[in-house]
């Protein structure tokens, strides 16, 4: 019988040793592993694109939304859903199945008027714009006074956010034009989300050190997969799309 040979077995165990050592060296070069509980925001935007998102109604008409999803500057959708008591949007749907299908974050938004109550016009849109399939908080279109005075509007404005929040869990944001809102919103509206129309070059300026979140720079967008112009809107550069998702219970 041959004796096994000592040196072999003692070249093994170095060898082994070496191992050891070269990967407890390794793993110690990497940072700390990530905590459960350290999500990663998710950046606004790629700082290089045009554009962040779009917002639609039907005017828009009939969308193929497997060619808007082909754009990656697309990051998030408002589409339309109601408009004061009565009106329901025949292509929302369509688009906000069509637009998740895609992959799209989607939020709905509701177009206020002065012809009817704020609890009509809320159960409208609650009962249409339902919780369950929204990725974004929802959206309050305020362009027009009607017959309303200033004080009036802000306190329609205020009940309506108070219930979408009681319902949706959280506050609206509020869409206007940079013009309307600085006449009539602000400074009451300052501390919600701001969706604000200003068709320039120029972001928008809010009075009383006011900040909008998303920017509607144009509305003469061209988008592949909408025959019509479209809005194009672009994110705060310094802020987070996690900001305007619709919390999960």
């Amino acid at each position: 019988m041959t004796r096994p040979k000592k040196h072999n077995s003692i070249t093994r165990q170095l060898l082994a040793t070496i191992l050891v050592v070269t990967l407890a060296l390794l793993c110690s070069c990497k940072g700390p592993a990530n905590k459960g509980n350290d999500k990663p925001k998710v950046p606004n935007r790629n700082q290089q694109a045009k554009y962040d998102g779009i917002d639609i109604s039907s005017h828009q008409g009939y969308i193929d939304w497997a060619k808007v999803s082909s754009d990656k500057d697309i990051r998030f959708v408002y589409i339309k859903a109601t408009e004061g008591a009565t009106y329901r949007s025949a292509h929302y749907a369509h688009n906000i199945t069509q637009a998740r299908r895609y992959g799209l974050l989607v939020g709905s938004y509701h177009y206020l008027t002065s012809t009817s109550s704020i609890d009509d016009q809320f159960e409208n849109f609650s009962k249409y714009a339902l919780k369950s399939v929204q990725d974004l908080i929802p959206m309050l279109d305020v362009e027009v006074r009607g017959n309303w005075s200033r004080s009036q509007l802000i306190d329609s404005v205020d009940k309506f956010c108070e219930l979408a929040e009681r319902h949706y869990g959280v506050q609206p944001m509020i869409y206007s034009t940079m013009g309307f809102y600085n006449k009539n919103l602000t400074p009451h509206f300052n501390h919600h989300r701001l969706y604000i129309g200003r068709y320039s070059n120029s972001e928008p300026e809010i009075n009383w050190e006011g900040e909008y979140t998303i920017w509607q720079y144009t509305e003469t967008g061209i988008i592949p997969g909408i025959d019509t112009y479209v809005d194009l809107c672009r994110y705060r550069k310094d802020g987070w799309l996690d900001e305007i998702l619709l919390p999960r219970e």
